[in-house]
C-alpha cells in the first residue's frame, strides 16, 4: 500500500468522519432500517388486520419520509455551502490525486470475504464518477437519488393504504420498494466515505 491510504484512516481515526456528511450517510442507512422495519409492520398487518400493526406501518411510512426529507434538506444546505466557498473546485483536484487503488486496498483490510465486494465497487464507481463529472455533479447526481428514494416510499405507502382498502395484498410493490431502500445505504452511506477520501486527503 502507498501513502494515502493509511494517511486518510489515521484522520478518521482522530477525526471521525466529518459533518455534515456523516449525518447524510445515517440518514440513509436509516432508510434502509426503516424498510426492514416496515416489512415487518406490514407483514404483521396482513396477519392481523385489525390489529396495531396498521398504524405501526404508517408510524413507519411517516418517518421514513421525514428521514429522506431531512436528507435532502442536509444535501441543498452543503450544495450551496460549497458554491458559496468553492469548495467543490478543491475537491476536484483532490480527485484527480486520489490513488484510487491504493485506498480500496486499504479500505478493504476489514471487510469480511465475498466475491462481489459490493462497499468497494460502490467506492470506485463514485470516485470514477467524481473524476469524469465532477464532484458537485456526483451530488446532484445523489440528490436526484434521493428524490426516486422519496417517491419510492409515496409509491410504497400508497400500495399499502390501497391493500388495506381493497384486501388485495400487493406483494410484488413491497419487494420492489423494500429492494430500493436496502440498496441506499450502499451509495449514500458508502458516499460518505467517498467525499471523506478527498477531504482527508492531505492530511
Amino acid at each position: 500500500m502507498g501513502a494515502q491510504g493509511d494517511r486518510i484512516f489515521a484522520a478518521v481515526a482522530e477525526r471521525g468522519f466529518p459533518d455534515p456528511w456523516n449525518a447524510f450517510g445515517e440518514h440513509l442507512s436509516w432508510e434502509a432500517a426503516y424498510a426492514v422495519h416496515l416489512k415487518a409492520a406490514i407483514d404483521a398487518a396482513r396477519k392481523e388486520p385489525a390489529g396495531p400493526a396498521v398504524e405501526e406501518a404508517l408510524a413507519l411510512f411517516d418517518r421514513k419520509a421525514a428521514n429522506l426529507e431531512a436528507a435532502s434538506k442536509l444535501l441543498a444546505e452543503v450544495t450551496a455551502e460549497y458554491d458559496a466557498s468553492g469548495m467543490w473546485a478543491v475537491l476536484d483536484e483532490r480527485a484527480t490525486r486520489l490513488d484510487v487503488a491504493d485506498v480500496s486496498e486499504r479500505w478493504a483490510q476489514g471487510l469480511v470475504t465475498h466475491p462481489f465486494p459490493i462497499a468497494l465497487r460502490s467506492l470506485e464507481f463514485n470516485w470514477g464518477y467524481m473524476r469524469e463529472h465532477g464532484v458537485r455533479s456526483f451530488y446532484e447526481m445523489t440528490a436526484r437519488y434521493v428524490a426516486d428514494l422519496t417517491e419510492n416510499t409515496v409509491r410504497w405507502r400508497a400500495a399499502f393504504e390501497a391493500e388495506r382498502e381493497s384486501g388485495v395484498i400487493d406483494r410484488i410493490t413491497t419487494v420492489e420498494a423494500d429492494l430500493a431502500s436496502e440498496e441506499a445505504p450502499m451509495h449514500c452511506d458508502i458516499c460518505k466515505k467517498t467525499i471523506t477520501a478527498l477531504l482527508y486527503l492531505d492530511g
